[in-house]
């Protein structure tokens, strides 16, 4: 029994001595196979025919289509919208249970009147009621600003125009009344009534009234006037008013009194909390444009027309301001 169990280990140990010898052999023939697949770069003076078929047209191929971007199509959706496979809608449920697709431009503003879409790719809080009122940069400007002055409402260096924060709060009147009190051989009488009485010398066409230096004699016109039935040829002062250039001239008939009023327009800036009270023609400068010189162009009671031109550019601009 021991000589046959003896012999019995012998066996076992060369029969796996052969099947490593087996497989041994078996890897050897798998690395050769692999390295004929990939042929090593030609040395010097060998031509790619001489390692096989020539596969770079095929790889520069396949490069060119890995380089390529693939355009992103957005699905067509019944009704002509499109539906984006790559990116997920935002959606958000107001209150009542409606729930808004945030990139439709057709949905219903959450905060109106800013769009849906500027308040989520600015990264603002659609859920905020106040949010058109809130400053994110801490620029000075609300959301609804940078949403109307189409600037960013996460930079302090990207603003909206500077009118925006310019508000025409009161116009101011002055009084003043102008009588046409003598014409006699070209000699013009023209006197003031109000604010304070006074009446100048006798003048000719192109003289300025020294009462108030404002007001040149243009002309004098004879025209016909009818009054209770009765036509007549009575002259009419014609005069310039050199700070109301927008306005036509003043016309006074003999023996009559005009009302001219001052009008000067309070403007606040409420970035440096500033008021101005100008005329038409004067011009002023805002504390955060240093150098800015912004003319008053037209003044009335309703409204103001501002004139400037803003650093860097050339061409003049206007803006109108309501009276609020």
């Amino acid at each position: 029994m021991e000589a046959i169990k003896t012999k019995y280990d012998r066996i076992l140990l060369g029969l796996c001595a052969l099947i490593a010898l087996v497989i041994g052999a078996m890897l050897i023939l798998n690395i050769v196979s692999f390295n004929s697949q990939f042929s090593p770069p030609p040395k010097a003076g060998e031509k790619p025919a001489d390692l096989g078929p020539d596969k770079s047209a095929d790889v520069a191929k396949a490069e060119t289509v890995l380089e390529t971007k693939a355009a992103r199509k957005a699905l067509q959706l019944p009704g002509g919208k499109l539906a984006d496979l790559f990116v997920s809608t935002p959606v958000i449920k107001t209150a009542d249970g409606q729930v808004i697709a945030l990139l439709d431009e057709t949905a219903p503003q959450l905060r109106p009147p800013i769009d849906n879409i500027w308040l989520y790719n600015n990264e603002l809080d659609l859920t905020r009621d106040d949010i058109a009122q809130l400053d994110n940069d801490g620029d000075g400007y609300t959301n609804l600003e940078e949403f109307e002055g189409k600037s960013n409402p996460r930079s302090r260096t990207e603003v909206p125009p500077f009118y925006t924060k310019l508000r025409y709060k009161e116009c101011v009147k002055d009084p003043l009344s102008l009588k046409f009190a003598i014409y006699n051989n070209g000699e013009i009488q023209l006197s003031r009534t109000e604010p304070k009485p006074s009446k100048s010398a006798f003048l000719k066409e192109g003289d300025v009234f020294p009462v108030d230096p404002r007001f040149k004699i243009a002309k004098v016109e004879m025209r016909e006037i009818t009054k209770d039935g009765v036509t007549d040829r009575k002259p009419v002062l014609i005069l310039e008013d050199s700070e109301a250039k927008n306005a036509p001239p003043l016309e006074i008939q003999l023996g009559q009194t005009v009302e001219r009023p001052n009008l000067s327009a309070k403007i606040t800036d409420e970035l440096s909390g500033k008021d101005f009270v100008l005329r038409e023609g004067q011009e002023f400068e805002l504390p955060k444009m240093p150098g800015t010189k912004i003319l008053v162009a037209k003044v009335n009671e309703e409204s103001i027309t501002l004139s400037f031109i803003l650093p860097g550019k050339t061409e003049r601009q206007e803006q109108e301001l309501k009276i609020k």
